[in-house]
């Protein structure tokens, strides 16, 4: 059996995803060997402008017609609206090469081996549902039920899965979700209109579980880290990161926040992509 990393990587006016994806690569080659793929739309850009990166294989998918925005925030001050390209991810089952896929947000840092135990057990798909937001004193309710009423809610930010059938109706249902969102969105009561790969799978597992507490999805280890995309990203070293989170009801004010060894979803792309560029992340 085949394993492997799948990243995607599809650039916008304002992020360049694929150095993103090519930081995160390298960090999934030190602290788990094992050969990463990326998906993207812009191949001669990877070529052009990272010439040295880590990709065992570069897989090119063609331009969606699909299109939709989202603001992102860099801090609690500045943010932007632009295009946000996030309509492939249902496709990973038809394009990854591997028997057994992690599949990893751009902005997703490794800094342990925590992961390597979930890569070797035999469950057939894994997923993030428990999460811990490094500001401590945020609303985090949107992040445990898709609405307060409803179902939980899982990240699609990571996950492995084996290919077999049943992974490959669940990644089939998640298409058919995906194409018929807005019916989808009113049956379960969602506000926002933004199509979301975390609600997709939260609806898809749900249903592969027959719409009652079942065990199609097995938990990663631990707990998903994160900072949201009003925190800054301040340095990095080896497996230690330091971060200035947003203060709670002190509007532009921060705290410091240092992390060791545990693996940190940076939803702050602009200040990440700083960083990996040898800048301060400010």
């Amino acid at each position: 059996m085949t394993t492997g990393a799948l990243i995607f990587a599809q650039n916008n006016k304002a992020v360049d995803y694929v150095k993103l994806a090519v930081f995160a690569a390298s960090r999934v080659d030190q602290y788990l060997g094992i050969p990463v793929s990326q998906v993207t739309d812009d191949k001669n850009w990877l070529e052009k402008n990272y010439p040295n990166h880590k990709f065992s294989s570069v897989i090119e998918l063609e331009n969606s017609n699909m299109l939709q925005s989202k603001r992102f925030n860099d801090g609690t001050i500045a943010s932007t609206f632009i295009e946000w390209k996030n309509w492939t991810r249902s496709q990973v089952y038809d394009l990854t090469p591997y028997d057994r896929t992690l599949v990893l947000d751009s902005d997703y840092v490794l800094n342990s081996k925590v992961l390597k135990t979930a890569l070797d057990n035999d469950h057939d798909f894994q997923i993030y549902r428990n999460s811990f937001d490094l500001a401590l004193e945020r609303d985090t309710r949107d992040f445990i039920r898709i609405n307060p009423y409803s179902i939980p809610f899982y990240w699609a930010t990571v996950f492995i899965f084996n290919k077999n059938v049943i992974t490959e109706s669940f990644f089939v249902l998640i298409e058919y979700i995906k194409n018929n969102w807005v019916y989808f969105r009113t049956l379960y009561n969602i506000t926002a209109q933004t199509y979301r790969n975390d609600f997709a799978f939260s609806i898809a597992i749900h249903i592969m579980n027959g719409k009652s507490s079942g065990d199609f999805a097995t938990e990663l280890p631990g707990s998903m880290m994160y900072i949201s995309d009003r925190d800054l990203l301040i340095d990095a070293k080896e497996d230690k990161m330091n971060f200035l989170v947003q203060k709670h009801k002190f509007y532009g004010e921060y705290t410091a926040v240092k992390t060791s060894g545990v693996d940190i979803h940076v939803m702050n792309k602009f200040s990440l992509s700083r960083y990996i560029s040898g800048e301060s992340g400010v």
